[in-house]
């Protein structure tokens, strides 16, 4: 497995193996409608094991701590729909954003679906930075992002070549519920990866992280040990926990 670590506006990811549904007391009270059903994740994390940034506060944050991530293919978009302990505007750190990232492997190429959300509106300075290219946007999608000690980094800081990619890939944060919503579009996926949207995703990933603007630092993942070797599967359009529309 190809071990990666989230250090600059990257995406990087970490998940954990695939698991039957899975259902907490959290959890047992019924989901929105367009959500997975309650209480089912293809991958699942334990509550607790989300370290603040603070070194004077290392007690789990609620709001970086994922609790399951359950994955949906529709006619359009694939989605991810990551659930958190509890979800707030940003983290309970001293840092005004937090970042979540899905990260998969996809026909050979890597592609991180990242989004931040800031508590006081600051997001516009990442932004800013983003216009540099060497920094991604609030929402960015990344395909083949090079690790930040390579020499193609150093080349892509200096070219503005970092991997960033235009997309159609959107971020909902849905505080009242706690879940955050990844989508991007097919088109795109298929797009940059050079294939059709079929068989098995491979190194699939999930991660929280604080939002420093530049720089984002890992939280928590849904790999056991918020390990940074990916070993998440999932097989293009299983949609294991979505109910499928009975055939008339």
């Amino acid at each position: 497995m190809v071990s990666r670590r989230a250090v600059v506006a990257v995406a990087c990811a970490s998940v954990a193996a695939t698991a039957l549904p899975f259902v907490t007391a959290a959890d047992a009270a019924a989901t929105p409608k367009g959500y997975p059903r309650a209480g089912c994740f293809d991958f699942k994390d334990p509550s607790g094991d989300a370290p603040a940034l603070n070194a004077d506060n290392p007690m789990s944050d609620p709001d970086l701590d994922i609790l399951g991530v359950a994955f949906e293919k529709t006619a359009k978009d694939f989605k991810a729909f990551i659930k958190v302990n509890k979800l707030g505007a940003g983290p309970s750190a001293s840092t005004d954003g937090h970042r979540y990232t899905v990260s998969f492997l996809f026909n050979g190429h890597v592609f991180s679906l990242a989004g931040s959300h800031f508590a006081h509106g600051s997001g516009a300075i990442r932004d800013g930075l983003a216009s540099t290219g060497q920094a991604g946007h609030s929402t960015q999608l990344g395909v083949d992002i090079p690790s930040v000690t390579s020499t193609a980094a150093v080349s892509g800081r200096t070219s503005g070549n970092l991997g960033y990619k235009t997309s159609g890939l959107t971020l909902t944060w849905d505080t009242k519920n706690s879940w955050v919503v990844v989508s991007l579009p097919i088109a795109d996926i298929q797009k940059y990866g050079g294939a059709k949207f079929t068989g098995t995703l491979q190194e699939l990933a999930a991660f929280s992280a604080n939002d420093l603007y530049a720089v984002s630092e890992t939280s928590d993942t849904t790999e056991q040990g918020n390990s940074a070797t990916y070993t998440g599967i999932w097989k293009v359009g299983a949609n294991k926990c979505f109910i499928t529309p009975k055939k008339r």
